[in-house]
């Protein structure tokens, strides 16, 4: 799966380069659940940008573990990125630097007509660090510590249990047909769920609370599971 997140990351950046300079932006402020947008041409857009509650309720709980996408240094730089991914800021941090920097997810920017995955727009709590990352690019601030990693490892199993081979057990929608790989998949969600119980505060609320979005989203019985908003499986590596 890293390397995937990889090729998904350099994908996306280039994605977004070809669309510098052309793309007229759509900017949306209300929910991304609403369905309203306004843009600001009325040319059909390339870039749309929503809010991303299923994301942002967590908070400051991600590291930015990717250079795929400059992080700005800056306060002032916020206000002109928050709804402006085409904006260039003027300096810059390597992601080894701000690696213990937690960041919030606020904004997602979805392409209109052309491939590519979605980009989070994501800043600090002060705001000094801001910038648009692919989902490649976050990752739990707390996904290596021994504790956390026993909910890790069975998500691991469900993610490297690709259908995608011979049998092909599986709709055209991504979805698996395999009774005895399901079963599997309920297996290790169970050891998931078990082990993150054990977790204390407010690492055991989000476990809990991102394995239940999981279940409720369709995850187990669906291939295409890393597009999911769910910051617990952009972190399964």
């Amino acid at each position: 799966m890293k390397s995937r997140k990889i090729l998904t990351a350099l994908f996306t950046a280039a994605s977004i380069a070809t669309l510098l300079g052309t793309a007229p932006v759509a900017v949306n402020a209300a929910s991304s659940n609403s369905g309203s947008t306004t843009t600001s041409t009325k040319k059909s857009p390339k870039l749309v940008i929503q809010n991303t509650p299923k994301l942002s309720k967590w908070g400051y709980v991600v590291n930015v573990n990717s250079s795929a996408q400059p992080i700005y240094v800056g306060k002032s730089n916020y206000a002109k990125l928050v709804n402006n991914p085409l904006f260039k800021g003027t300096k810059t941090v390597s992601p080894k630097k701000i690696k213990n920097v937690r960041f919030k997810i606020e904004k997602v920017m979805h392409f209109q007509g052309v491939g590519g995955a979605p980009e989070y727009f994501v800043t600090s709590k002060d705001h000094k660090y801001n910038g648009w990352t692919p989902n490649a690019g976050l990752q739990y601030y707390a996904v290596n510590n021994k504790s956390f990693q026993k909910v890790i490892k069975p998500l691991k199993k469900i993610e490297g249990r690709s259908p995608i081979k011979q049998n092909k057990k599986f709709t055209s929608n991504g979805t698996i047909t395999d009774r005895k790989w399901l079963a599997k998949n309920e297996h290790d969600y169970a050891l998931a769920v078990k082990a993150a119980k054990k977790l204390k505060g407010n690492q055991r609320k989000f476990a809990l609370g991102s394995l239940k979005q999981m279940k409720q989203d369709g995850v187990l019985n669906n291939i295409m599971w890393q597009e999911k908003d769910n910051i617990l499986l952009w972190s399964v590596n």
